[in-house]
């Protein structure tokens, strides 16, 4: 996947990075396990076995890329780990930059009664600012949300995500169920109470194109300030776009494929009006304890990334939105913090996939001291080895095969490929092997491993007058050439 100029937005200057040791790069089938802790590998025995390993992907390039993406919101960044957990009131905090994410700082998370006046319901007799969008004055809601976001964000050039985490109702009628079905029983007495001879079949009719028609109104027009204002950041709605098919009761079942509905992927289609307004898409990736490392669980995160994907392409643009899943950092309704296996699942899978990073997020922001202690054991042996361990593949990857000039993606999505870094003993062991036995890959073997570890990727090269003309064959197919430009690569990592 190439990046390509936003018309609207240049590439932003150069972060500094935090320093990370590089190690092999590969593409691993299967979410066994990684490396907790990154020890430094030398070069002598790291190059031989990136030369290997990439050596198979060389030949990937295909006569038609993809559609070029927008260039990382942080360049030399393919994929951004986001700190999006409100842990100030922890002493003693790990730093995230010390593992790859970029800090809180980066991500502002706006709720419901954060931003403006927005309407919902906390039970079907308590509403707040009217309950529903019908009752919205957007007038005074666009000045509370000039109030708030100013408050909030006090930078006007504030480069990060904008995220309006409104999930109390969905846009689209059919889509508000279970506990949100209040809103549609509400819109239905007001309608009553104005129309009280209409018959049941016009209430629904109508009550649903005036739900619909607020409720766009307010998304919209929100949007539409809050990009006004703080124009360089990413703005986007979670929890959409959404396939609606992770119920627990579900995903455990032997049959379930995790494939998004079609209903499900023709409504996202209709929120074609929220998309264009849109910057970025945040899908929630959120697991309860009882998926915990199911094979359910993994096609279920599989299908809400795809299906992000799949609709940041339709708005019709120079470039797909970028997508950044909101990923909870513990199962649902529970204190507990995500496993190994479902970071892999969450994490790896939108890297592999191809989003533009992920938000690792949670609402609370009151901890307690126990809560502060198990949330650092948790990012120091866990999360924050996997973050180094992820980013720096990416970034591997993009400036061997891209030179830099996009991120590497599966070429099949439905694909167990990872890009992961092996741990180190593993590596030497590979290395060793190598040395022992000349490695020649035979036609089986190199046809084995597109099946299991395919990427794709597009490179873009603009020419000084904007013309953006697009290469169909490798330029890395030489072992030679990708010697030398993953030694300078590493070289430069090296020494940061």
């Amino acid at each position: 996947m190439a990046w390509t100029e936003p018309r609207s937005r240049p590439d932003p200057e150069p972060e500094s990075e935090p320093k990370v040791t590089p190690h092999n790069l590969r593409t691993q089938t299967s979410a066994a396990h990684f490396s907790s802790s990154i020890p430094q590998v030398h070069l002598p025995v790291l190059l031989p076995l990136l030369i290997l390993v990439l050596a198979a992907f060389a030949d990937l390039c295909t006569a038609s890329p993809p559609q070029p993406a927008q260039p990382p919101l942080l360049s030399g960044q393919p994929f951004i780990i986001f700190w999006g957990i409100p842990d100030s009131s922890c002493s003693g905090r790990p730093d995230p930059r010390s593992f790859g994410m970029e800090r809180e700082g980066r991500v502002a998370v706006f709720y419901e009664d954060t931003l403006g006046n927005y309407p919902y319901f906390i039970d079907k007799d308590t509403p707040v600012n009217g309950g529903l969008p019908q009752h919205t004055g957007l007038d005074n809601h666009l000045q509370k949300t000039q109030q708030d976001l100013e408050a909030a964000l006090p930078a006007p050039r504030y480069l990060g995500l904008g995220v309006l985490r409104w999930a109390e109702w969905a846009p689209q009628w059919s889509r508000n169920r279970e506990k949100q079905t209040m809103y549609l029983e509400a819109s239905r007495n007001l309608l009553k109470a104005f129309f009280p001879n209409w018959t049941p079949e016009d209430v629904e009719k109508w009550s649903q194109v005036d739900f619909e028609a607020a409720a766009q109104s307010v998304m919209t027009e929100t949007l539409r300030e809050v990009k006004r204002l703080r124009p360089k950041a990413l703005w986007g709605v979670s929890p959409f776009p959404s396939c609606y098919n992770g119920n627990p009761a579900q995903t455990i079942l032997a049959n379930y494929t995790g494939q998004c509905p079609a209903a499900e992927m023709a409504l996202n289609d209709e929120l074609l009006w929220l998309w264009k307004r849109c910057s970025a898409l945040y899908p929630l990736l959120t697991l309860e304890k009882l998926q915990s490392g199911t094979a359910g669980a993994k096609l279920y995160l599989s299908s809400q990334i795809r299906e992000a994907l799949r609709v940041s392409s339709l708005t019709g643009t120079a470039f797909d939105l970028p997508v950044f899943p909101l990923v909870k950092s513990v199962y649902a309704s529970t204190n507990t913090f995500l496993s190994q296996t479902d970071l892999v699942s969450t994490i790896g899978e939108s890297a592999a996939m191809g989003t533009a990073g992920v938000v690792i997020w949670e609402r609370s922001e009151t901890k307690t001291e126990r809560e502060c202690q198990d949330l650092a054991e948790f990012v120091r042996k866990v999360l924050g080895p996997y973050s180094i361990n992820v980013t720096t593949a990416t970034r591997l990857c993009s400036a061997s095969l891209c030179q830099g000039k996009g991120r590497c993606v599966r070429q099949n999505p439905q694909s167990s490929a990872y890009l992961h870094l092996p741990p180190p003993s593993e590596a030497v062991e590979k290395v060793t092997e190598k040395r022992q036995q000349k490695p020649q890959i035979s036609q089986t073997q190199t046809q084995n491993q597109r099946n299991q570890t395919q990427l794709r990727y597009g490179r873009e090269i603009s020419s000084a007058s904007g013309t953006r003309l697009q290469t169909g064959t490798s330029q890395t197919n030489s072992p030679l050439k990708m010697e030398r430009l993953l030694e300078k690569q590493l070289k430069k990592m090296r020494e940061m």
